[in-house]
């Protein structure tokens, strides 16, 4: 065992005397204070991603990843027209061999609407969806019902069905406008949801794509827009980015059947409020952090001066028997790191029962309007790995600048000092 080792494991501070029990205490409450920032550090880090993610989660299940339009012109009236033919050759571009990255890909149709019943209506629009559509998310946000989108059924969000006052088995009249010609169509509700998304609730009905189809009398393969799904978020951009070389090739080598102006839009340009919003939590986070790390940089150098100064008489002999600077300052940083590395434990502890009883217990509530979400969520990522290995860095390097306050103790002056104390106190007790 290397000499600072061992001596910075048996070195304490003195507990006996009136100055060694006020250096205990001041020493306790610097370690207080960094076991605490570490705490918020933890929690913080911890809050703000479970925030970032169950947003994300709802804004990637409840929209496309990557949505295909089309833009036709129609020659009867010189009009644009959006719609899109999910063909044969589409299907083929838009596959997973074409991309691995890709995960699914579907045909959707969106289209305004008014929902009437005996207690009034409400300007909605309907999102018509294939049968094999995956519904799982709205799955687990359903209140009542189940969610069967067969026929004629349709999912209502609990806001409207709170407005209109309607129940599971309702039947209810919707109404469309297609070319200057009101279209209707009567729909049973199979299924109430509540996904704590106001901007989704409060304007989305869910419903059969054959529905909509009907409605603009469109075949079984025209939509809105192609859907597009990846099997991972940082790869939307990259996806986009391939679509667009597959088409443009196909179109500019003129052996293709597509037609019209082919736009794309990644989920990010269809909610761009809400991912500003969220990018802005990492100015939040960067600021609770910074300052936390201010706390604890504080204490830890509090605590080094605290022991250095308790032990100047130590640092003396060390020096008069032929200890070097760079051994002292060793023994004391091995002293700080021990002292962080208890604290580091204890923090995360603490930090991790408070996130856990919050996690299974939601005990901090939200409000869902202003929330999109009813309670604090919490999430154990490996970013507070990161987070930890941060702090023991930042705290080696704090650890150097105040160590250098050892070379400047003189052995004559420590030792000195301390037989003055030695022979006063000993002349006071004679």
């Amino acid at each position: 065992m290397r000499f600072e080792l061992f001596f910075a494991k048996r070195l304490q501070l003195n507990k006996q005397t009136n100055n060694g029990r006020s250096a205990v205490s001041t020493l306790n409450v610097a370690i207080t204070g960094m076991i605490l920032a570490i705490v918020i550090m933890v929690v913080a880090v911890s809050v703000v991603t479970g925030f970032k993610s169950t947003i994300i989660n709802k804004i990637t299940n409840l929209d496309s990843h990557i949505k295909i339009f089309n833009k036709h012109l129609d020659s009867s009236d010189n009009m644009i027209r959006s719609y899109i033919d999910f063909n044969s050759e589409l299907s083929t571009l838009l596959s997973s061999k074409a991309d691995p990255r890709i995960k699914s890909v579907y045909l959707i149709s969106e289209i305004p609407c008014v929902l009437k019943s005996p207690d009034g209506f409400s300007g909605l629009r309907f999102k018509g969806v294939s049968d094999s559509y995956d519904l799982s998310y709205l799955r687990s946000t359903l209140t009542a019902g189940k969610a069967d989108i067969s026929g004629n059924n349709v999912l209502v969000s609990k806001a409207t069905a709170d407005k209109l006052q309607l129940h599971i088995g309702d039947r209810l009249y919707i109404y469309f406008m297609n070319n200057q010609q009101v279209r209707m169509r009567r729909c049973n509700i199979c299924g109430i949801f509540n996904t704590d998304f106001d901007t989704f609730d409060e304007h989305i009905l869910i419903g059969n794509l054959k529905t909509l189809q009907s409605v603009n009398q469109w075949d079984a393969s025209t939509g809105s827009y192609i859907g597009v799904d990846c099997k991972s978020g940082n790869d939307i951009d990259d996806v986009r980015a391939g679509i667009i070389n597959r088409l443009t090739k196909r179109i500019t080598s003129g052996q293709t059947s597509l037609s019209g102006e082919f736009q794309l839009s990644t989920i990010r340009e269809s909610n761009p409020t809400h991912f500003a919003w969220l990018d802005l939590l990492n100015t939040n986070i960067a600021v609770v952090l910074g300052l936390m790390a201010f706390v604890a940089c504080f204490s830890i150098i509090a605590c080094l001066i605290i022991i250095v100064l308790n032990r100047i008489n130590t640092i003396g002999v060390l020096k008069a028997l032929g200890a070097t600077d760079k051994s002292i300052r060793l023994i004391f940083i091995a002293i700080m790191m021990k002292i962080l590395f208890s604290a580091i434990i204890i923090g995360n502890a603490i930090a991790f029962a408070l996130l856990l009883i919050q996690d299974k217990l939601h005990i901090i509530k939200l409000d869902s309007e202003s929330y999109f979400m009813n309670y604090v969520p919490v999430e154990f990522s490996w970013w507070l790995l990161i987070l930890n290995i941060g702090i023991i860095l930042l705290s080696a390097i704090v650890l150097l600048l105040p160590s250098y306050i050892i070379s400047s103790i003189k052995p004559s002056k420590s030792i000195r000092l301390n037989n003055t104390i030695y022979l006063t106190a000993t002349t006071l007790t004679f």
